[in-house]
């Protein structure tokens, strides 16, 4: 959703840099993304892509916190949990 776009990888530690299913079977792993929002995204949500602009950046903690604790599916961080019971 961003275009020009930049990020930093880093080699995967969970495969060595030989390619698994984390890092995509590309031996590197994303974890800081930044670009210029693109327009049609602006306009989709309403705001007036001529009057303005929009710069994304983050951090891919998720996937340090993968590498780190050797968890090899990134959906188990955005699974439901139901915390009112």
């Amino acid at each position: 959703f961003t275009e020009p776009s930049a990020e930093m990888d880093i080699s995967c530690k969970l495969c060595n840099g030989k390619g698994c299913t984390v890092c995509k079977y590309t031996g590197w792993v994303e974890i800081l993304g930044c670009g210029m929002v693109d327009p049609n995204v602006l306009e989709y949500t309403g705001i007036d892509n001529q009057k303005f602009t929009g710069f994304a950046f983050g951090m891919g903690i998720e996937r340090i916190t993968m590498l780190k604790y050797q968890i090899k599916d990134i959906r188990l961080f955005f699974h439901y949990m139901n915390l009112n019971r």
